[in-house]
C-alpha cells in the first residue's frame, strides 16, 4: 500500500533556496499516485468520495481515520488513467490535490512547516505558478496553497474526533467485503466499518449527539460507500481486458 510514499524527496519550503521555483502540471499529471491504492480522507469529503470509492476506517498513529480505497490490487490505482489523467468525473481526494505540498510537524512543536516534493516533475524555474515574488515574499497562489493545507489538516483532526467517538460507542468492527472478479469470489480485508445494527440500537441521547455533530449523515455515507467495492472490481476487469487487447495488438504488429 502506497500512501504518504507519493512523496519521494520532501524538503522544507525555503524562500531563499526556492525563490526561483515555479510549478506547472507534470506531463504525467497524476502519475505520482499511480501506485497508491488508498488515501486518507477527511470526513467532510464523504458526501463526494462515497459516490466513487469505498470509504472505510483505518487505524493510524493518531487514532482512527478514514481512507478511500482506490484499487483492489497492491500498487494499483484504478482512477489514474494510462496518460496520467484522473478518471473523468470521479472525485479527487484532497490528499492528492495537495501534492506536491504537505504540512510537516516536529514532535513537541505546535508549529507546522510547509514542505514540497523536489522529485515532482512539474517543478522548474521557467514556466508555471511562481512560489515567491522577486523580493522573497510569498505569492498569493502560495498563500492559497498554505490555507488549503491548514484547512485540510483541521478537517483531518475533526475526522479523528469522529473515529474516536465511534470507537467509544463500540460501533467500529473489523470487516471483510466480498466481491466478484473475473467470475471468482474475492475478499477485501484490513479495515473497520460501522456496525449498523449497533448504530440503530444506540440510546436516543447518543444518536442525537451524533446528529447534532453532523456525523450521522456522514456515517450513512460511509456505509453506502461500501457498495462501491464491486464497482472497483468492474473497473479492474475493464482495465485488464483493455491491457489484454493492447498486448494482442502489439503482438500482431510485430
Amino acid at each position: 500500500m502506497k500512501t504518504l510514499l507519493i512523496y519521494d524527496d520532501l524538503v522544507s519550503l525555503n524562500r531563499e533556496a526556492h525563490r526561483e521555483l515555479k510549478l506547472k502540471p507534470a506531463a504525467d499529471k497524476f502519475g505520482f499516485a499511480r501506485e497508491t491504492n488508498s488515501v486518507l480522507i477527511a470526513a467532510s469529503e464523504l458526501p463526494h468520495a462515497a459516490l466513487d470509492f469505498p470509504c472505510v476506517f483505518v487505524s493510524t498513529e493518531n487514532g482512527y481515520g478514514l481512507a478511500a480505497i482506490l484499487g483492489l490490487q497492491a500498487h494499483e490505482n484504478l482512477f489514474v488513467q494510462p496518460d496520467g489523467a484522473w478518471r473523468h468525473g470521479a472525485y479527487l481526494p484532497a490528499f492528492i490535490r495537495r501534492y506536491p505540498f504537505v504540512l510537516a510537524e516536529s514532535e513537541g512543536d505546535s508549529n507546522f512547516t510547509v514542505c514540497l516534493d523536489r522529485a515532482y516533475a512539474g517543478l522548474n524555474t521557467q514556466d508555471g505558478q511562481a512560489l515567491f515574488e522577486a523580493d522573497g515574499r510569498e505569492t498569493p497562489w502560495l498563500e492559497e496553497i498554505k490555507q488549503f493545507l491548514v484547512a485540510f489538516r483541521q478537517e483531518m483532526v475533526a475526522s479523528r474526533d469522529l473515529g474516536q467517538r465511534l470507537a467509544d460507542l463500540d460501533l467500529l468492527e473489523d470487516r471483510a467485503i466480498e466481491y466478484e472478479l473475473l467470475g471468482e469470489r474475492q475478499t477485501l480485508r484490513g479495515f473497520k466499518t460501522v456496525n449498523e445494527a449497533k448504530l440503530r440500537s444506540l440510546p436516543a441521547e447518543a444518536l442525537e449527539g451524533l446528529s447534532t455533530q453532523g456525523w450521522l449523515g456522514l456515517i450513512y455515507a460511509h456505509l453506502l460507500s461500501l457498495n462501491q467495492v464491486q464497482r472497483l472490481a468492474v473497473k479492474l476487469d475493464e482495465r485488464r481486458s483493455q491491457a489484454a487487447v493492447e498486448r494482442e495488438s502489439a503482438a500482431a504488429v510485430h
